[in-house]
């Protein structure tokens, strides 16, 4: 019993991973949903105007799970604009999955390489169940607490990093007091043993609290950049005066099983919309 049961689980096994194996692979990407013209480092821009102020939005790139998007404000009014990354929001959308058809055996769809589909055709594509998306606007995220944070956590890791390490300097000043102590007669092999002992340790001990030290450095080094990063790049809130101009990037959580999103930004007292195609691509 215990054998065929073996046999079907592994027989099973193989079967789902082999399903796995032949699913399609997509390509996400996001660009306007319909053409303008405009362009900003060869990414297209959607524009929108209100109250003779201008607002474009590009899409940067995708992060492991944000969005990222360059808006770009100008202010040709006589008066101050607030510009405040805050105040966007988006809602993502999606089309529905085909209706099946009535007695008609259901197959799994098989997009040809190179095909754009909706997130449905994608999930059922690759047996997959669709996440349910917001049900209200999702704000982008403000980078002020994330800066903070960072260059909090960066000055934490290298204080941890330049502190004095007191324990190491027991270690070998008593390791060093041992080999000066055997100079003075003969030692016994426990002697001996001992004090080999203490060197292990104290060598051992130096060596991690040397390579944890290093670790510190480097991670104070990359928190330190990455909050620089955001501190150079992001929209911040600023107060456009007349005539001025300001681009920053926009961060949103990901949503890869949307097909359209529609980011709300705001101009003065009046709010825009922006729109987005969310495409996948077979690539396999």
């Amino acid at each position: 019993m215990r054998s065929n049961f073996l046999r079907s689980w592994s027989f099973g096994t193989l079967i789902g991973l082999a399903a796995t194996a032949c699913a399609p692979t997509y390509q996400l990407g996001l660009k306007p949903a319909r053409p303008s013209g405009l362009f900003a480092e060869g990414r297209e821009q959607a524009q929108a105007q209100a109250d003779s102020v201008e607002v474009r939005l590009s899409f940067v790139c995708f992060e492991p799970t944000r969005l990222v998007f360059e808006a770009e404000y100008r202010n040709p009014t006589r008066r101050p604009l607030v510009v405040d990354p805050t105040a966007f929001q988006f809602e993502p959308s999606r089309q529905p999955q085909p209706a099946a058809v009535p007695g008609q055996k259901y197959h799994r769809p098989k997009p040809l390489p190179g095909t754009e589909v909706t997130a449905a055709v994608a999930a059922a594509s690759q047996t997959l169940a669709l996440p349910p998306l917001p049900a209200r606007p999702v704000a982008a995220i403000d980078p002020e607490p994330e800066i903070t944070y960072l260059r909090a956590t960066a000055d934490q890791e290298a204080d941890k990093a330049s502190r004095f390490d007191w324990l190491g300097l027991a270690l070998t000043v008593t390791s060093v007091a041992l080999d000066v102590a055997s100079l003075g007669g003969r030692e016994t092999v426990g002697q001996y043993q001992n004090r080999a002992a203490v060197q292990d340790i104290a060598f051992a001990y130096n060596v991690a609290s040397a390579a944890t030290k290093v670790e510190h450095a480097v991670s104070a080094d990359q928190l330190q950049q990455r909050a620089a990063h955001l501190q150079e790049y992001a929209l911040r809130k600023v107060t456009l005066e007349p005539g001025q101009q300001v681009r920053g990037y926009l961060y949103f959580p990901r949503y890869d099983a949307a097909d359209a999103l529609v980011v709300q930004a705001p101009l003065g007292s009046r709010v825009v919309p922006l729109e987005f195609a969310q495409v996948r691509r077979r690539v396999r």
